[in-house]
């Protein structure tokens, strides 16, 4: 019921302002402001929410007076949306629809307004003025006195959509758990798998590089001909293995007295085998070759000191075996097997790694 009548009291407040509106001008500017009439249409809707745009619609009439020698000049420049004080409401668009009936100009400014409050109410919207001036033709326009006739105002219900109600959580609230570990491992899964194809990739391109290219059949009967052959070369033995063979020959003289000629002629034969093998490994630049005259001369250009000392002994001795055996006599020429071992020996000990250290070692502090 109160409602009822609030709105009946606008009602009657509204329709008094407009029928002032349609008097006003006549009051407010004499002559000149008869001349212009403004109307204020009905507004649609007349229920609005809260973002909904009102159309209020403002009719202008006003007489062509060039036959009288003047005009009249609506400004409408002032009129723009932004420059409407028209609070609570925001204008936000306006459109100009011009028209003429004979002697009369008719131009309805079509205002889009918007509300946006967080009460319901009925809302009016507030009346504002129109700006225009009438001039003789050829006047200034800075010599023409700027007049104003204000138009109506609307009724507006107003139906706001905001709301005071806090805002209801309605999220769950159940906890997932603390996936970090389970993010890290996967992370450096990743990381590890990540470089697969390439090294697949890169695994297959050695094994095209290293496939066997297709040959003829003569030259693969060559190819394993050529195997077969260097199969029955013997290796060579390393330097450790030569130096055991040899003093493992080297000890066998002391008993050779006791079995003759025989055995030392025999013992001779391996004494060269050996030692041959054991020069070869203790000097690469040697061939196989290479005669015992080759190997003394390959010795003598080595520079001076111990080790050169102890090889040139055994390559001497090895000589002098060599030659033995060439000449094939029943006779060994070891004469005393003690004494030729103690030589052999004393030889082999001063090219031990460790004596040779110790001899350059003791060299170096002997020269400072």
């Amino acid at each position: 019921m109160r409602q009822i009548v609030l709105v009946c009291m606008v009602v009657g407040f509204v329709g008094g302002n407009v029928s002032i509106s349609a008097q006003e001008p006549a009051s407010a500017g004499g002559a000149d402001a008869s001349l212009i009439r403004i109307e204020t249409l009905e507004l649609e809707p007349t229920v609005v929410k809260t973002g909904d745009v009102i159309t209020q619609t403002y009719r202008v009439r006003f007489p062509d007076l060039i036959s009288d020698g003047r005009e009249i000049l609506i400004l409408e420049d002032r009129m723009v949306p932004e420059n409407l004080p028209v609070h609570p409401f925001e204008a936000v668009t306006l459109e100009v629809f011009k028209s003429q009936v004979d002697d009369e100009h008719i131009w309805d400014f079509e205002y889009g307004l918007r509300l946006i409050a967080p009460e319901k109410a009925v809302y009016v919207i507030p009346s504002f003025g129109f700006y225009y001036l009438v001039r003789d033709l050829g006047e200034d326009i800075e010599d023409a006195e700027i007049q104003q006739v204000d138009g109506g105002q609307g009724l507006v219900r107003y139906v706001s959509t905001m709301t005071d109600v806090p805002v209801l959580n309605i999220r769950d609230s159940i906890e997932l758990g603390e996936f970090s570990t389970q993010a890290a491992f996967y992370r450096a899964l990743a990381w590890a798998v990540a470089p697969l194809p390439l090294l697949v990739w890169f695994v297959f391109l050695i094994r095209q590089a290293r496939k066997p290219k297709e040959i003829s059949m003569e030259a693969a009967k060559d190819l394993e001909e050529l195997e077969r052959l260097e199969a029955l070369i013997p290796v060579p033995p390393s330097i450790w293995e030569a130096r055991r063979t040899l003093q493992r020959h080297v000890r066998a003289l002391e008993d050779a007295v006791a079995n003759g000629n025989g055995a030392l002629n025999e013992l001779e034969r391996d004494l060269v085998i050996s030692g041959r093998e054991y020069l070869q490994a203790e000097l690469p630049d040697l061939v196989t070759g290479d005669t015992p005259k080759d190997i003394q001369r390959h010795v003598e250009e080595l520079k001076d000191g111990g080790r050169k000392e102890a090889l040139a002994v055994l390559a001497g001795r090895f000589a002098v075996y060599h030659r033995g055996l060439e000449e094939g006599g029943d006779t060994a020429t070891i004469e005393d097997p003690v004494q030729e071992a103690e030589l052999l020996g004393a030889s082999l000990t001063e090219l031990r790694p460790h004596i040779q250290f110790w001899r350059s070692v003791t060299g170096v502090f002997g020269q400072r």
